[in-house]
């Protein structure tokens, strides 16, 4: 999905003010306000409902002309006059005698229109505006496969004519729920992942063993074709924290506006784009409204790559006409006519992996439960209440940007690993108000360096570049607001200047579990398992530590 960032303002265009506004003209055709009027002097009770009816008909129909017109206007970029029409639209309705509530057809009209209107403004914003977020260096590994797919040149590419006769074969014994079809594009780009692009095919593969049970569910449930859940591929390779040069984000490769029209939250502390389950919730729900407007799934695909108002201007300005007819016209840009067809490809692999080569295993998926969390709390106070390291906690919750989960006055459900959701809870409630929470924010002064800055709070410089995500810790950004992670202090750090030759370690004040795992480089596990010890069990200072298999078999009488 690649339109511009936005911020996404509170639609308006419902409190409209019917009376001091420039008026246009209704059509010529149709009755005029005073028309409407209802006559002063009617015996008959049936010949009443009789005019009222037939007056409402005609200012639907006035309203639903006013509305077209509107939206031809606001296509063409006309923009104040458009909103001239639509303001016209929904003032009419002010003219029936009967409320909103009393007749179906015009409450139906009436939110129809107002909602259509809705759409309009807010797909603008997520066109044109840009999103004043932060911007995050992220590694090349994360980028979306979107851009090198744009740049694929299909023209290069020469199909062995075996690919044709096996993928014809393959497709005359698979089932799809989504129309697919197999034309020399959709050939193309199945060569190109057996070849250049074989070894993302194979990752992707692997990876998308983690989300696809999920997947299914959410989109079964929202009433999707199944297969669409493998254009992931495509968005993303299954990586949850991919992102575009479009500032695209998250398997599903949503911009902010976009997302924020399908109520996922994107600020400073939190991305839910990043949210895997979400975000695919949201996408689904995308896809199906594309596809409500459109008619067609292909032409909905168009849409949510390239943006539902560039399809819509060239099936206005060019009539009814199917995606493959727009791609050959060259009506859409090049990513657009990859797009379909590269997802085509991508399905057919999926379903049927083997038969193209791609012989690997799976990940596990990701099990996980959710914890309601009332207030706001560090993601490092949240492992070591349940002996968990804190990137795991992270990994499970990438939404989180900033390593602490938002405030939430509904609550925010956390990820946590199986089994550890009735101990965090419990741990949690012991937590003081002052304790939940490790960090300072600082914004960037005139001359500051990042050396300056770790110095003045006690913290490292690898701290504060980790938790900012800073790649190049000698360039800093006037006005950046930093986030200081007070856990991570220099004494903390100097405290754990350890032996790594030891047998054991004798626990000290403010230890955990985690912290003696991640300074001695063992892993946490083990410690559970030479120690005799369970996530969430109490250590005490003087308590002695075996830190290697050999050394807890070494003493006799168990563990302490």
């Amino acid at each position: 999905m690649r339109f511009a960032n936005v911020i996404v303002c509170l639609p308006l265009l419902l409190l409209l003010n019917c009376t001091g506004s420039k008026r246009v003209q209704a059509p010529p055709t149709q009755f005029t306000a005073s028309e409407r009027s209802q006559p002063e002097l009617v015996s008959e009770p049936s010949y009443i409902e009789s005019q009222r009816q037939h007056t409402d008909r005609i200012l639907v129909k006035d309203a639903e002309l006013l509305y077209e017109r509107g939206r031809e206007l606001y296509e063409q970029g006309i923009l104040d006059e458009a909103r001239l029409y639509f303001e016209e639209a929904l003032c009419l309705f002010q003219y029936s005698n009967a409320g909103l509530d009393e007749n179906p057809e015009l409450e139906q009209t009436y939110y129809a229109i107002s909602s259509g209107i809705q759409r309009m403004e807010l797909q603008l914003l997520a066109e044109t505006e840009e999103l004043s977020l932060p911007e995050l260096e992220e590694p090349k590994d994360l980028l979306s496969p979107l851009d090198e797919i744009a740049a694929v040149n299909l023209y290069a590419i020469e199909v062995d004519p075996a690919l044709e006769d096996l993928v014809s074969e393959d497709l005359k014994n698979q089932k799809f729920d989504f129309p697919v079809v197999v034309n020399e594009q959709v050939l193309k780009f199945l060569d190109y992942y057996q070849g250049r692009g074989r070894k993302s095919m194979e990752d992707a593969l692997v990876r998308s063993g983690r989300y696809l049970p999920r997947f299914r569910e959410i989109f079964e449930e929202e009433g999707l074709p199944l297969d669409l859940i493998y254009m992931a591929h495509v968005e993303s390779l299954f990586k949850p924290k991919a992102y575009s040069r479009a500032r695209a984000r998250g398997i599903w490769q949503f911009v902010a506006g976009t997302a924020r029209l399908y109520d996922l939250k994107v600020d400073w502390w939190l991305d839910e784009r990043l949210d895997a389950y979400k975000a695919t919730r949201s996408a689904a729900r995308h896809l199906r409204d594309l596809n409500n407007d459109f008619g067609d799934w292909y032409l909905a695909l168009a849409g949510y790559n390239g943006g539902p108002g560039r399809v819509s201007r060239v099936l206005r300005r060019h009539g009814k006409m199917d995606y493959w007819t727009m791609a050959k016209r060259r009506m859409l840009p090049r990513e657009t006519r990859n797009y379909v067809p590269s997802i085509l490809a991508a399905i057919i692999i999926y379903r049927n992996p083997e038969r193209y080569g791609f012989f690997v295993e799976k990940d596990a998926p990701i099990e996980f439960e959710r914890v309601e969390l009332e207030y706001q709390f560090d993601l490092g106070v949240i492992g070591e209440s349940i002996g968990v390291p804190e990137r795991v906690i992270s990994d499970l919750n990438p939404e989180l940007l900033r390593g602490v989960t938002p405030s939430d006055p509904e609550g925010y459900f956390l990820k946590v690993p199986p089994g550890t959701g009735g101990l965090l809870q419990a741990k949690l409630a012991e937590v003081p108000a002052n304790k939940r929470i490790r960090l300072k924010h600082h914004k960037v002064r005139n001359g500051e360096t990042l050396s300056h800055i770790a110095s003045r709070y006690g913290v490292s410089i690898r701290a504060i570049a980790d938790v900012n995500r800073i790649r190049n810790v000698n360039r800093l950004k006037l006005g950046q607001d930093l986030i200081i992670p007070l856990s991570y202090s220099k004494a903390a750090e100097a405290s754990y200047e350890v032996d790594r030759n030891a047998e054991k370690h004798i626990v000290r004040r403010g230890d955990s579990l985690y912290k003696i795992a991640h300074s001695y480089g063992i892993r946490l596990q083990d410690l559970f398992v030479w120690n005799g010890l369970a996530p969430g069990d109490v250590i005490h200072p003087g308590q002695e530590i075996y830190l290697s298999s050999g050394a807890a078999q070494g003493v006799s009488g168990g563990r302490k």
